[in-house]
């Protein structure tokens, strides 16, 4: 029978164990609870950024009346209170009666093992992959095993031990991390508590978790400038860095309708609680391309926890989903007590950290509208690195077309000005042409003339701009290779028009 009330602390279960979390200690970084309320060292902090993977843990999320699957994530920039009713298993809770697991079994025997820093994250993330798999009943292969490791920092040995002995993983001798731990029990606590809201108070530190969105708009009216934190894979960062602190909060994962994830006609309706990772498992049937874009964008253990709703309002001009989301013409779902409104993301971004979004409103979904096969829709992010690194400059482009001409054409960059933008003189230059390198070119040489982007400690003002102008080349170099004889067709008719 489930009680509807208000309570003033955390439950998760830690390796099966229940955890009650109150005050100041459901204010600290997950990281620091397990080592020093929980007594579980294993977990290591080094970075205290989400890039290194020394901290990851495993995590199965309560949602409505059932636990996720165990994914990982990175628990030193990820707070305890976003964690209410959920499982975490740490590298102490992989060993069965004693005995290591399989994954740690073939560390061990292929001379995987690193400094007592690295090798625990490895473990964990290696650990879901087994877990993940086993439940599938796919193979561990090296592709899946790399994925999996992206956001693992490999300090000592190198990867070769550390893939042969992922793909050594004789899945026969998984033991299940649900089985073990989701229990019967630890189940129907959940479902007790799991209609309750919570509110705590700590040393100048504020908590709200409400479950119904009428209370969110509530307090956010009464407290403006509280900070609204989803899974803390930016701002978490920025509290360990002494930015600023997050010590008034609203939490709000535990409202249902912010979590759904559908398509409604030719739009997917984005939950603002949706993570990176169920966006992107969507997409792959929906927009492969998009999903390409996300498998680039993050760690696993940061998509995991991570939110598209997360990566629009920060407004990064470097953020990765933007542009594309621009080129979408995606729109942005508002709502307050005094209602709801939806705002294009091609209006939303005013400056630098500025937006079209008013003090007391919450964002509750993104609209993202499909587009139908007449349109090419490329999106491209270059970094120094190819995985988990921050863009230096990231490129968006929709293009429509009958009969090889440009019927419409949508063109974002990011990293290149205060906000990812729109480019409507590139569009309007490219509309009505057929397809042809020399037009791209062209199209490529303009663009480079109208952005002014600035030099930093990930590329010069001259390198952006020489990307920005291969990217449109790059753009057709893929469209010729794909579309041969559509090509010819359009390279043709833009000669007979000359």
């Amino acid at each position: 029978m489930t009680h509807s009330t208000e309570r003033q602390s955390i439950h998760i279960f830690i390796n099966g164990r229940q955890h009650q979390i109150s005050g100041d200690d459901a204010f600290l970084p997950l990281a620091q609870y397990l080592r020093l309320k929980a007594d579980l060292p294993g977990t290591k902090v080094v970075c205290a950024e989400g890039d290194c993977g020394a901290c990851t843990a495993l995590v199965a999320k309560w949602n409505k009346n059932n636990w996720s699957a165990f994914q990982t994530l990175n628990s030193c920039i990820a707070p305890v209170y976003l964690f209410d009713l959920a499982s975490v298993v740490t590298v102490e809770g992989l060993t069965f009666e004693d005995e290591l697991n399989e994954v740690q079994t073939k560390m061990q025997q292929f001379h995987g093992g690193q400094c007592g820093y690295c090798t625990p994250g490895m473990v964990c993330a290696l650990s879901g992959l087994a877990e993940s798999c086993s439940k599938s009943g796919q193979q561990i292969t090296e592709k899946k095993a790399r994925n999996h490791l992206t956001g693992n920092l490999c300090r000592c040995t190198g990867y070769e031990p550390i893939l042969n002995a992922a793909i050594n993983v004789d899945l026969t001798k998984w033991i299940s991390l649900a089985e073990r731990y989701l229990t019967t029990s630890n189940k129907e606590v959940c479902l007790q508590l799991a209609a309750d809201s919570i509110a705590i108070q700590g040393t100048n530190k504020e908590l709200h978790v409400p479950t119904e969105l009428a209370k969110a708009l509530t307090l956010k009216k009464q407290s403006p400038g509280i900070r609204i934190v989803s899974g803390a894979t930016d701002l978490g960062v920025l509290h360990n860095k002494g930015k600023f602190f997050l010590d008034k909060v609203l939490v709000l994962n535990r409202i249902p309708e912010l979590s759904k994830l559908e398509m409604n006609a030719q739009t997917i309706e984005v939950g603002a609680g949706v993570s990176l990772t169920q966006f992107e498992n969507f997409t792959e049937n929906h927009h492969a391309e998009l999903s390409r874009l996300l498998r680039v964008f993050a760690s696993p253990q940061i998509k995991n926890q991570g939110t598209l709703a997360g990566n629009v309002l920060n407004g990064s001009p470097i953020g990765d989903s933007i542009p594309a989301l621009l080129v979408l013409n995606a729109q942005l779902n508002l709502a307050s007590t005094q209602g709801q409104r939806q705002v294009p993301l091609t209006s939303f971004y005013k400056a630098y950290k500025t937006f079209d979004l008013m003090p007391d409103e919450i964002a509750t979904h993104i609209s993202v509208p499909l587009l139908d096969k007449s349109w090419l829709t490329k999106y491209y992010k270059v970094s120094l690195r190819k995985d988990l690194d921050i863009s230096a400059v990231t490129f968006a482009a929709a293009i429509k077309l009958k009969d090889g001409l440009i019927t419409e054409a949508r063109i974002a960059l990011g990293g290149v000005g205060p906000t990812v933008v729109r480019m409507p003189e590139i569009e309007k230059m490219l509309t009505g042409q057929a397809m042809t390198e020399a037009l791209f070119k062209t199209a490529g040489q303009k663009a480079r003339a109208l952005i002014k982007p600035l030099s930093d400690l990930r590329a010069t003002d001259e390198y952006r701009l020489k990307v920005v102008e291969n990217l449109f080349h790059k753009f057709f170099i893929e469209y010729r290779n794909e579309n041969e004889t559509a090509v010819s067709s359009s390279e043709e008719q833009a000669y007979v028009g000359r």
